[in-house]
């Protein structure tokens, strides 16, 4: 059950990102790549993500070629068309042109659309020419034309940036993806997690209101979540978490599966 409600917390929500187009070498896959923390008091608990100290960030674009590993069929140029267009990239962006703006018009990647951004990863999940780029360039770096079986990709060095944040969550029947056993009805939730934000507004302790008010076995860890890079997290609650001060609590926010507040802790 508690796994179920976190896998929720971490994915449920039908905007989510769509992962790069190379997505079995390339694209991070936060949710089994970070590693445990201590276990929960809770008996039926799986370990929540703690601090990573092994993941690495990064943005890139992507020139694909005809013979690329899952090129889209609309790429027809060749590898030395591709290999130049990936230098004109890099010259652009030696240029101190914004990485975003460059990656939009000219990555093949579905991370194009984003900025080129693919997030955090860990040990493993890159294919390796591209691990060995990142892992070399320092923060901020930008690196020399790297070459793997997707293309050419010319890649910048993020920083990881992490929260550690908390949940109190209301579920309610006929949700597009409802919590198992939410039976109240939608207006009986909203009036719930009202009622729970007017006494955490009231100077009410967060982790006596979340066992008082939150559904599901989080409940019994104050809605702990653990630590997260971005994107990690459903996009409704990875906006919230990140914009917050530590300590405060976010105003109610909906998702598919349910209402929530969310708290971030560190």
């Amino acid at each position: 059950m508690r796994a179920l409600l976190l896998a929720l917390a971490l994915g449920c929500d039908e905007e989510a990102a769509s992962p790069p187009a190379p997505e079995p070498a390339t694209a991070p896959t936060p949710a089994a790549e970070t590693a445990p923390a201590p276990a929960s008091t809770h008996p039926d608990a799986p370990r929540v993500p703690s601090r990573s100290t092994s993941r690495l960030a990064a943005s890139h674009v992507l020139v694909a070629f005809a013979e690329s590993l899952q090129a889209d069929p609309s790429v027809t140029r060749t590898r030395d068309e591709a290999r130049t267009r990936a230098a004109e990239a890099r010259a652009r962006l030696l240029a101190n042109e914004d990485f975003a703006v460059v990656a939009r018009e000219m990555s093949d990647d579905a991370s194009g659309k984003r900025g080129g951004s693919l997030g955090a990863f860990g040990p493993g999940k890159m294919v390796e020419p591209f691990e060995k780029a990142v892992a070399a360039l320092p923060v901020g770096g930008l690196s020399e034309v790297v070459e793997t079986p997707f293309g050419f990709h010319v890649i910048r060095r993020d920083e990881v940036v992490e929260v550690h944040c908390a949940q109190l969550m209301v579920g309610f029947a006929g949700a597009e993806k409802p919590l198992p056993g939410a039976s109240r009805s939608k207006e009986d939730a909203r009036k719930r997690i009202d009622a729970a934000k007017a006494e955490l507004d009231g100077g009410g302790d967060w982790k006596v209101v979340v066992r008082k008010y939150t559904d599901g076995p989080l409940k019994d860890d104050g809605g702990d979540l653990g630590w997260f890079a971005r994107r990690q997290l459903m996009p409704t609650l990875d906006e919230v978490a990140f914009d917050l001060d530590i300590g405060a609590t976010s105003e109610v926010v909906e998702s598919p599966a349910a209402f929530h507040l969310v708290r971030r802790l560190e």
